[in-house]
Parts: structure tokens; C-alpha cells; sequence
């Protein structure tokens, strides 16, 4: 007659479907020094990262909205001067001492703002057909340009001076930056991101730091390719 086995030893020799119930229920055939599983992460930003990133989104909109509408009104108020003749009252000797202030406060905005390079590019562009209509004897045109430059110029500096009350500012310092939707190479790239950029930071995963830009976007940037403002 076959010797039966033990209780204990036939334990682990249970069918192999009951194993790993069996291993969860009977002591001795799970391996007891296994180390534990490590928490899962999330890296999705919560969503008061999302509502400050929207709130910038809004404050961007809302300025270059009120100057779109001051180039409305300074058109209608050029057409209206010019068609009545009154833009003669305006003597050259101020227009030229507009454009020069209003260049001042260009390259002060250029300083403040690096980041908006093309916006400083524009509004230059603009002072220099102020020049060209001034000398062609456009007083109105020149005036409507010279105006836009400078609303330009008030709209970078307002960003400069609220990007420097923002704490926890950071600036892209690499030539080009990927902001990505995951802190991995990995993840999409949702934006790339130029020098100087202002980011602000929301959080940090390993070398990744999640961070919302100027203009309201939230995404992953490889931490070393930021510095301190």
C-alpha cells in the first residue's frame, strides 16, 4: 500500500491553477522575503495646477484683447482727425519725441522680456513705418503706428512685471526645451519652449519638473534645462 504523504507536504503540491491561491492562503510555498510592491505615482498635475495655468491664460487674453481695442479706437480717431484736417495741429517736433519714447520703452521691454522676442520685432517693425510715413508727410499714419508700438511695448512690460511678482519663477536656459506630458523622453511633446521663457514650478519627479508657462501651458521640463530667475 502507498505511504501517503503528509498534510504539510502535500501543500505544495497542489495542482498548478490553486498555486497562487494557495500562496496567498497557506504559509510556506510564498516567498516570504519577496520585497514589497513600490506605490504607484501619478504624474498627472492636479487640477489647482490647471486653474492657475488658466487664470494666465485669461490675463494674456484679456491684455492683448484691450490692445487690440485701443487699435480699433486709435484707427477711428486717426481716419477722423485726418478726414477733418486736425492732425495738423500735431507739430512734427512732437511726433518725432513720441517715436523716441516709444522706442525707450521698446528697449526696455525687450530687456524685461527676452522671451518675446517676435512681439519686440513687431513693434519695431511698426516704429519704422512711423519713420517712413513721417517723412513721407503722413502725420496720422505715423502717429497710428508709432501708437501701436507703444501698446505693444506696455503689454510686454505689464507681463515682465507679473511674471517678477510670481514666486517660484524659473527660465528655460537651454537653446530649445521640450515641455512634455510626461516626466519621460517619452512623453508627448506638447510645446517647445524657447530661451528665457519664464516657467513656474508646480512640482518634481526625479530630474523632471512639472511646470505651467507665461502663457498657461502645464507640462514636464527636464530640470536641468531650467535656472532660477
Amino acid at each position: 500500500m502507498p505511504q501517503l504523504r503528509s498534510r504539510a507536504s502535500l501543500r505544495c503540491w497542489w495542482p498548478f491553477p490553486l498555486v497562487l491561491a494557495a500562496a496567498l492562503a497557506v504559509p510556506g510555498c510564498a516567498h516570504e522575503n519577496s520585497p514589497p510592491s513600490p506605490p504607484l505615482t501619478s504624474s498627472e498635475p492636479s487640477p489647482e495646477v490647471y486653474r492657475r495655468a488658466e487664470a494666465d491664460r485669461v490675463k494674456l487674453l484679456e491684455h492683448e484683447v484691450e490692445r487690440l481695442r485701443d487699435d480699433v479706437r486709435s484707427a477711428e480717431e486717426t481716419l477722423v482727425a485726418v478726414e477733418s484736417g486736425m492732425r495738423g495741429a500735431q507739430t512734427r517736433t512732437e511726433l518725432v519725441s513720441q517715436q523716441a519714447e516709444a522706442r525707450i520703452q521698446l528697449d526696455r521691454a525687450a530687456k524685461r522680456a527676452p522671451w518675446r522676442a517676435d512681439e519686440v520685432a513687431e513693434a519695431r517693425a511698426k516704429l519704422d513705418e512711423s519713420d517712413r510715413q513721417l517723412a513721407e508727410g503722413h502725420v496720422g499714419s505715423a502717429i497710428f503706428f508709432v501708437s501701436r508700438a507703444s501698446r505693444i511695448a506696455a503689454t510686454l512690460l505689464a507681463e515682465a512685471d507679473r511674471v517678477s511678482k510670481t514666486p517660484g519663477a524659473f527660465a528655460v536656459k537651454a537653446s530649445r526645451a521640450n515641455l512634455r506630458a510626461a516626466p519621460s523622453t517619452d512623453g508627448e511633446v506638447l510645446a517647445v519652449l524657447q530661451p528665457e521663457l519664464p516657467v513656474f514650478q508646480e512640482g518634481k519627479e526625479g530630474e523632471w519638473a512639472l511646470v505651467r508657462t507665461v502663457s498657461g501651458q502645464v507640462g514636464w521640463v527636464n530640470a536641468r534645462l531650467l535656472r532660477p530667475r
